[in-house]
Formats: structure tokens, C-alpha cells, sequence
């Protein structure tokens, strides 16, 4: 077991919760980006007591900055795990460079695309050993035209990750039958879930699949009470 794959495990028992936050929070203009960065810690503060990791999408990278984000997570001692989503699906060499740069951000783990194939995939699992991080890899989307390519290539995708050797899998919650194969076959990795709420899937739909985690975005920080909304989605997706 990986260090990422057992400190999210702890963390998430201790809390009692299988919920990761999902922020993908942008500033229309360059300079509202401060008040992102402000909206961003008032977030994180308010669910943090029902929240076991939070997912941080390229969007609010890229309106912070790297330096920003760094301050973010490392300026204060979260009781959370942070996994960097930066839609990494290049090759090897210009992964790894991001890979560095999300360790850089002071980040546990980072998500790429399982789809750029084993040759990739394997350069980022050992860029991402090298830099102390967890690795996910993305084997099936939410949207529905996930099924006209990437969701076509799902089997392809696991026996990639697999053979890669990644601490975990990102499939849809709102496809669980996915999950459930997914499970049968990767039954030491741990598999995240995006598409409850907003995308349609019910809270604790994947966690019933063979999911360890569900992420949830804007039914949360777009939530009218974002502390209140966090501790619903907690209670149903207790450990």
C-alpha cells in the first residue's frame, strides 16, 4: 500500500467519511484572482470537518497560480488529503514535468488519463513515486460522450493502470456497473468517483458499486450553504 493510498484511508476512517470535495472555482477576470484564493480557504475551513480530501481542478490552478495553491494547502495543517486534477494526458516527458509541479503545490496525489497509454503512464507512476505522490488514473468519464471514445476503450484503460502499477482509478459514479468490473479486477487500488449531484448520480450509488470515495463539486461549493451541504453528502457517505 502507498503512502498516499494509506494516508487517505486513515484520514477517511478517522472521519468517518468517503467524500472528497471537488473545486473547480475560476476567476472570470485576472484580477478577481484574490478573491478566489479568499473564497477558496473559507470554503475548505467550512467543510473540512466532513470533507476526507479535496480535489483541486486546473481551473483554479491556473486563477491562482502554482505559488498560490502552494500557500494554500501548505500555510496551514488541513486535516485532508489534496489531489491535483490538471487534465494531465500528454506524453511521458511533458507529464512528469507536471507531476513536479504538483508535488511543487504541496499536493498528495495527481490524476492523468489512463488513455495515453502504458508507455505514459508508467513514466508518470514513476515520476510520481520519485516526487512522494499517489497516482489516479482517469478509466472512464461522466458526460455522455464519454461513451463515444474514452468510456469504448474502458478495459484497455484498467489493464493499462494495472500493469502501470497506480494507487487508484477514477471512474464514473454515474456508470456503477463500471465500478463493479472495475472492482472484481483491481481489488488493491482504490477507485474515486465524480458524478454525484450536478452530472445525476445519488450519493453512495458508486460507494454500493465497490467505490472507496465519491466526488462531489457543485453541489457543494456552489451550494447556497456550502458547510450545510457537506455535512448532507457526509452522512451519506459515512466509512
Amino acid at each position: 500500500m502507498s503512502v498516499f493510498v494509506s494516508k487517505a484511508l486513515k484520514i477517511a476512517s478517522r472521519k468517518n467519511s468517503r467524500l472528497i470535495l471537488a473545486v473547480d472555482l475560476y476567476a472570470e477576470h485576472r484580477e478577481h484572482r484574490f478573491k478566489i484564493a479568499d473564497k477558496l480557504e473559507k470554503l475548505l475551513s467550512s467543510v473540512e470537518e466532513y470533507v476526507a480530501g479535496v480535489k483541486i481542478g486546473l481551473p483554479t490552478i491556473l486563477s491562482l497560480t502554482p505559488d498560490a495553491v502552494k500557500e494554500l494547502i501548505t500555510n496551514k495543517a488541513w486535516n485532508c488529503f489534496f489531489i491535483a486534477d490538471m487534465k494531465v494526458a500528454d506524453i511521458g516527458y511533458v507529464s512528469s514535468f507536471l507531476v513536479k509541479e504538483a508535488a511543487f503545490m504541496g499536493f498528495n496525489a495527481i490524476i492523468a488519463h489512463a488513455v495515453i497509454g502504458y508507455d505514459a503512464v508508467k513514466t508518470i507512476v514513476d515520476e510520481a513515486k520519485r516526487n512522494g505522490l499517489g497516482f489516479l488514473t482517469v478509466c472512464a468519464m461522466t458526460h455522455k460522450g464519454a461513451d463515444e471514445a474514452i468510456n469504448k476503450l474502458f478495459n484497455e484503460n484498467i489493464n493499462t493502470s494495472l500493469k502501470a502499477g497506480v494507487d487508484g482509478l477514477i471512474l464514473p459514479a454515474t456508470r456503477p456497473q463500471l465500478i463493479k468490473e472495475a472492482r472484481s479486477l483491481a481489488k488493491d487500488k482504490i477507485i474515486v468517483s465524480p458524478g454525484v449531484g450536478v452530472q445525476g448520480a445519488e450519493p453512495g450509488a458508486a460507494v454500493s458499486a465497490g467505490a472507496d470515495f465519491e466526488i462531489i463539486g457543485r453541489s457543494i461549493y456552489l451550494a447556497k450553504d456550502p458547510k450545510k451541504s457537506a455535512e448532507f453528502f457526509a452522512k451519506k457517505l459515512r466509512w
